[in-house]
Formats: C-alpha cells, structure tokens, sequence
C-alpha cells in the first residue's frame, strides 16, 4: 500500500488534511506558492506590529457544539493556547449596536428590545432553532462532510433524533426566508437576517440555503467565538509543526501547474520549476476554477470544467490593515464589529472590524491598537491578473482606502487624526497572494443551486485526485474548510482500511483557554531553557516578503522560515532547514551582515541571528 500525498496549497484546509495524515505514518507533501503556511488565514508584521491578513473570526473551539478546530488539535494531540471573546460580534444596525452575545436568551431579549412588534417572533424562533441545533449537531457531532458521510453513520445520525433529523434535511433546497417567513412579517427584521447570512456567507435570506441558517443563527451562540493567543500564526504554524514532526515536507515558493494522469489515474504533479514529484494521491486544496481551467489537462474533465465555469463567485473585496492610538478606540468596543450601510441590500457601506487587541496585547504597542477593516467591492478593478503598478490602479487605490477611513470615521470620530500606518489589500492584491479569484473571498457563492452537495466533491472524478477547501460541499469559513480537510484525510484513511479519525478515539484536550487580556508573559514554547530563549528571540522576526538578512547571507540559510517555525515551537522544521547545511554555518561565522540589514534595524534592534541558529543545535 503506497501512503505519498502531495497537498497542493498550504490554506487551513489543505494543512489539516496533511496534519491529519502524517500523524497516521502517510508521506505527506505540502506545495504552496507562496513563501508561508495559511492561505487567506495568517500574520504580516509592520515595525512589530502584528496584521491579521484575513480569517480572524475564529468559531469550532467550544467544548460543545460545532467544534471542528478543538477536534483536530485533540485528535493531533498538538496543544495550543486560545483565547475566547465574551461576545461574538457586534452590529450597527439602522441606528442600534447589537451585540451577539454567547447567551442566545440574553440576545433574544435584545432583540426584542429593538424590535418589539416581534419579541414572541424571536422567542419562538431561536427555541426552535436552538432545539434543532442541539439534537441535529450538538448531540452527535461528526466531522465528516455529506458527501464521505457512510451509510452507517447516517443511520447513526437518523436514529439519535430522528424527527429533528429529518426536519433538518427538509432545510436542503429551500431558503432562509422560507423558515423566517414562519416567525416574522416585519420587514426590518428580515434586513437584519440578511445582514447576519452576508457575515456568515456572504449572501441574503433568499439566496442562502435554509439548512445553513438553521446551523449558522445557533452554532457561534453556543459554541464561542475565539483567537489563538499571539495571533493566527500559532494556529496554522501548529499545523504545519505536526506535519514536519511526522517526517511531512513543506515546499514553498513552488507553485503546482499540471496534475499528472496517466492511464486515468494520478500520477504525480509538475511544478513551475518542471520538477515533479511522483504520487499516486493528489488533495487540491484551492479553487474549483483553478483546479479546473489550469491544473487538470484540458483535454479532459470537459463536463467539470464547464460547471466550474458556470458558478458563481463570492464577491471581491478589499482590506484596509490601520494602526491607530487607542484613546480614538471607545472602551466598550468588541473585538469585532460590523458596520452596515444600506440596510436592505448588501453594499460598499458593510465593513467588519477586526480590533483584535482588545484581547490580546502582544499584536501592537502599549496604547495603541490595529483595526483591519474588510468589506465588499463591486467596482471594476484594474489589471486585476496583470500590471499592479499604473498610476490608474494606485489612484483607484488610494480612493478606495480614503472611501473605508471615511466610515472607520463615522464610527470612531478622530480615526484619521489618530492614524499612525494603513495600507490596502485589493481583489488584485488577494489574487496575487492568496490565491483568491479576481479577489472573490470565499470561492464559489454559498446560494442556492451551488449549495452542499452542488459543489466539489472531496473525491475527484478522476482516480486518485481529492479536494478539500471554501469550494468544496462544506463552504465557507475557517471551521467549515477544516471539516474539509478532515473529511478528506478519512477517506484516504478509509481506502486504505485505516482507522478513521472520530471523536471516541480522543484521549485528552489539548486545547488551552487562556485569560484575557493576552500578554504573553507566561508563553513557553519549549520546556527545554535553552530552545524556549531562542524560540522568543525569534518572534522579533519580522517574517519579510524579501528577507535582505538571508539575501545577505553567503550560505543563503532561510532565515526568515526558521525564525517563523522557531516562533510558534515548531523545533523539528527549524532543524531541518538548518540540517541541510553538513555543518551549522553560524556557528564560528564571522559575517555579520545579515544582522545589519535586518529590516527590524530602522525602529529597534536586529533579530539576533547568529545566536539563534548557533544554539539551534541537531538532534
């Protein structure tokens, strides 16, 4: 039994499935074209200041519920340190600040409060939505996705609740405002629903699938909203630490351009630098249109290729990254906000806000905060595949950025005054960097007749290639894309007559819930002294684009990709990059350049290098 699998993309999704499988003993590889782990779920630095750079909105870590991300730190028995928020989220909604607090009984009164003409409405509905949800999920969670769901655990499902069960499956093809139509008639209030299915999937009541909703309004409630302690880098850096602990390899700055198939089967895949790598199994976690229009052979898979074409992306958006003073920032704002403009439709105007160091103090400096703003565009943006540098498209830019402080103003008076950095990501700039199509932010739109079991399947239809990832049957949002990759990681398991991953199998919870504010001061990245030292010594690194130290540097040891494995604990990847040298080119090395050009030099002092990787000894 042959046990390679080349992932292709190194998003949560595809991470998760290769964490999955190399805790099982499969010789796992990793193929992203970008330099780090994540995908559109990860960390840039500016001057120490810490940037989320897109999913930051973390649910599935509650001890109940919808918990795919508890699961599979349990399940890889990896610890990780979490911090929850004490409410969701928050909206601005026609002139009221709603917060989303974790008791549903307390929200529901809120809500009443603003809509009283159907408090009883409300009541009713989120009894019944909550009645649903914990019979339906709550009571027998699985983390398998419908389309690898066996006949057996189906039953199992039917059989734990079995009205409930089948009311459930009755959602599959009809909308939101079907159910809603059962609870409310003010207009006003199915505006706010529609606010609610745009945060969640990025569509209105009519557009979203019913069975979603009936999820989506109850499962954030009970199960919390989270942050991993220190910023995203630790959730998928843990990923990618397992991975390479269990003999997996990670390939950066590679990008894959054909899935090899011979005779009907996998056989491997080509790089853009005409390596290839030979497998007989091939995950494609990114887009359905990639997959389709460039990686899979023209001349085959006609049929899949013009579905894909005919499906309809998520909009394009943008992301504005601001470091701002934090007496601008009211005491009693969330962690996370959403500003809405036009209530009845989704517009420019709807920007959510990520204030994440509310909660965490090790993002950005005393009395000052980050505010990562991200929203829908729907202008025609341009050269989006081409030229990033014409005057048109940097003027289109800084328009755009004027247009989101304008709102960020609205919402906090002296914003711009306040203002110390900002910088804009456009649909171009998420093309580019993660792979994100004409910039759309999920992939293929969570609506009705492109739903569940309407989009990619986690097995390919051709032997031996599998998906997982925002196109496939789970959809959008960092929980439903990790339940895509343990999906896939169990059917290959499944295949090749291995034990499955389930929730009776889990031993311990490795799963930390620290307290609030996050200072970082009790962080130990390794019981060893002289590992935990050089580990923190390398979380001053700046993790550059284009590293000048390793350019500096006349072994070219990578540098920057140490340093980041060596920030979140993973000691193994360190040493293996360093491994690669016959002897440790630090040690007794008198050069110290790539120490004074370490970008860190212009607001404080260098990363230490040399003492880094010279007491970053081989085991």
């Amino acid at each position: 039994m042959k046990k390679e699998v080349v992932f292709i993309g190194a998003g949560i999704s595809g991470l998760t499935g290769a964490a999955l499988l190399a805790k099982k003993g499969f010789k796992v590889t990793v193929v992203e074209a970008q330099f780090k782990p994540g995908g559109s779920c990860g960390i840039f630095k500016r001057d120490d200041v810490i940037f989320e750079q897109g999913s930051a909105m973390i649910y599935g870590f509650g001890e109940i519920g919808f918990n795919p991300h508890r699961f599979v730190f349990n399940s890889l028995e990896e610890p990780i340190d979490i911090l929850k928020h004490d409410s969701l989220y928050a909206i601005h909604f026609n002139g009221h600040k709603i917060i989303f607090y974790e008791d549903i009984d307390k929200f529901v009164e809120q809500l009443g409060e603003i809509f009283p003409d159907e408090k009883e409405g409300f009541k009713k509905f989120y009894h019944d939505s909550t009645d649903l949800y914990l019979k339906v999920i709550a009571n027998q969670p699985t983390f398998t996705t419908p389309d690898v769901v066996t006949k057996e655990q189906g039953l199992m499902q039917l059989k734990s609740a079995p009205k409930a069960y089948l009311k459930f499956l009755g959602y599959m093809n009809k909308n939101t405002e079907h159910i809603l139509k059962k609870y409310f008639k003010s207009k006003e209030v199915f505006d706010f629903f529609n606010k609610l299915t745009s945060t969640y999937c990025y569509t209105n009541v009519k557009e979203t699938p019913a069975i979603l909703a009936a999820v989506m309004f109850v499962d954030n409630h009970i199960g919390g909203s989270y942050y991993p302690a220190g910023s995203t880098l630790n959730l998928v850096g843990k990923l990618e630490k397992v991975i390479e602990e269990n003999n997996g390899d990670m390939i950066y700055n590679k990008q894959v351009k054909k899935i090899l198939i011979e005779n009907d089967k996998v056989s491997g895949v080509k790089l853009d630098d005409g390596s290839i790598i030979k497998c007989d199994r091939v995950v494609n976690s990114g887009n359905v249109w990639n997959l389709y229009n460039n990686l899979i052979d023209k001349n085959l898979c006609k049929k899949g290729r013009e579905w894909a074409n005919s499906l309809i992306p998520t909009y394009p958006s943008l992301v504005l990254f601001t470091l701002v003073k934090e007496d601008v920032i009211p005491e009693d704002t969330l962690p996370i906000e959403m500003l809405i403009g036009d209530t009845e439709k989704i517009d420019e105007g709807e920007v959510t806000l990520y204030i994440l160091g509310k909660d965490d103090y090790t993002l950005c400096p005393k009395g000052y905060q980050t505010v990562i703003a991200i929203g829908p565009t729907f202008k025609e943006w341009i050269n989006p595949k081409g030229d990033y540098h014409t005057e048109a498209y940097f003027k289109q830019k800084q328009e755009e950025k004027n247009r989101i402080l304008d709102l960020i103003e609205k919402r906090f008076p002296g914003f711009k005054d306040a203002l110390c950095h900002v910088e804009l990501s456009t649909p171009a700039t998420l093309q580019r960097l993660v792979m994100k199509e004409k910039g759309a932010v999920a992939g293929p739109k969570q609506q009705l007749g492109q739903h569940m079991l309407k989009r990619l399947k986690t097995k390919g239809e051709i032997e031996g290639l599998y998906n997982c990832g925002e196109s496939t049957v789970m959809g959008t949002g960092t929980p439903a894309v990790t339940v895509s990759g343990i999906s896939v990681a169990n059917l290959i398991l499944r295949e090749c007559n291995m034990q499955e991953y389930e929730a009776k199998y889990i031993k311990g919870d490795y799963v930390t819930m620290v307290k609030k504010p996050y200072t970082g001061k009790n962080l130990k990245l390794s019981s060893d002294k002289n590992e935990d030292k050089i580990g923190k010594l390398a979380m001053k690194c700046q993790y550059c684009m284009n590293p000048r130290c390793q350019k500096s540097c006349k072994n070219n040891i990578p540098i920057r990709d140490i340093n980041r494995r060596l920030s979140v604990g993973n000691f193994y990847g360190a040493r293996k990059l360093l491994n690669q040298f016959d002897t440790n080119p630090c040690i007794n090395c008198e050069n110290v350049s790539c120490e004074e050009v370490c970008i860190r030099n212009k607001f404080a002092e260098s990363v230490s290098i040399k003492e880094i990787n010279s007491n970053l000894v081989k085991k």
